[in-house]
């Protein structure tokens, strides 16, 4: 399906509440008047600045925004009032119940679920509405643990570059410098390697479903909009059941390096934005972790 495309506003249908005009950002609906003294709504897009936000397609009372190339909008009576939806106090305990869970059941988790957790994906934000997110599912055990073992390899050659840290440490400057002399990053990958020789899996922890997500370069905003989608995915898993945990190591791996990347059959233009993992947890909070207090300038 193509993208969202406004084509005007049917005259038969529209009463001029004029709540298209103040809900359109660039301001592409406008009001013209006859020779008459009537009014008109007319929508007006000549240099391509829609966003294709569809916000005018909600807001219309009587269905009057002519459109095509999209599904049609899902109304509902809640959308006027969200807050009604769910609760602060409810939102807050789903929010603090999310962890980052890296011990789970062997279960599979059901292709329907995965499918809801990407569609709430489908529905997070974008800078300038670009919706050009694309998606790697991995269900497969046996390529999992191949991937586990890729990202792997490269904490075991960071481990024989530590062999040499004392005539790299004068190359490198702040927390690179101070990682790398540091006693416990020697015996973080010590343990590394002596778990994994056990048939631990440290990368991916053996979950049953791995989601990469990939787009193009476009922005600063880039790594921001694929934080946002990431997060929907995860409260989206919550409230399925499931169990996640963004996986930097991965992250890092697949962005450094392009073999890695082409392996997938990621494309040449798009950058790895994020990997996480979902299933279904083998543990049982009993309440939200603590935080420590905000920092915070107020503007008054």
């Amino acid at each position: 399906m193509s993208r969202l495309k406004i084509l005007g506003i049917d005259e038969k249908k529209c009463i001029k509440c004029e709540d298209c005009i103040l809900s359109c950002s660039p301001r592409l609906f406008q009001v013209i008047k006859n020779k008459k003294m009537e009014k008109k709504i007319i929508f007006d897009d000549r240099f391509h600045r829609c966003f294709r936000c569809g916000h005018c397609l909600t807001i219309c009372p009587v269905d009057a925004i002519l459109y095509e190339g999209s599904e049609p909008p899902e109304l509902f009576n809640e959308a006027k009032h969200p807050e009604k939806i769910l609760s602060f106090d409810d939102l807050m305990k789903l929010i603090r119940s999310r962890k980052s869970i890296r011990v789970f059941k062997e279960d599979p988790v059901p292709k329907e679920k995965i499918e809801a957790i990407l569609e709430a994906m489908r529905y997070s934000p974008s800078a300038s509405n670009r919706q050009n997110r694309e998606y790697i599912v991995i269900t497969d055990k046996e390529k999992i643990a191949s991937l586990s073992n890729d990202v792997g390899s490269m904490m075991l050659k960071l481990g024989k570059l530590l062999k040499f840290k004392y005539l790299l440490a004068p190359f490198v400057t702040g927390v690179l410098r101070r990682r790398l002399l540091s006693p416990r990053t020697k015996y973080s990958l010590d343990m590394y390697v002596e778990r994994t020789k056990k048939g631990d899996d440290l990368m991916l922890f053996k979950a049953p479903c791995v989601i990469i997500l990939h787009a193009p370069q476009y922005s600063r905003m880039s790594a921001a909009d694929a934080g946002i989608a990431i997060t929907h995915g995860m409260f989206a898993a919550l409230s399925l059941g499931l169990g996640t945990c963004w996986i930097g190591f991965a992250h890092e791996y697949l962005s450094r390096f392009k073999k890695a990347r082409r392996k997938l059959g990621i494309p040449k233009r798009n950058d790895v934005f994020g990997v996480f993992i979902v299933g279904y947890p083998d543990l049982e909070f009993l309440g939200g972790a603590p935080r420590r207090p905000l920092k915070v300038q107020w503007m008054e």
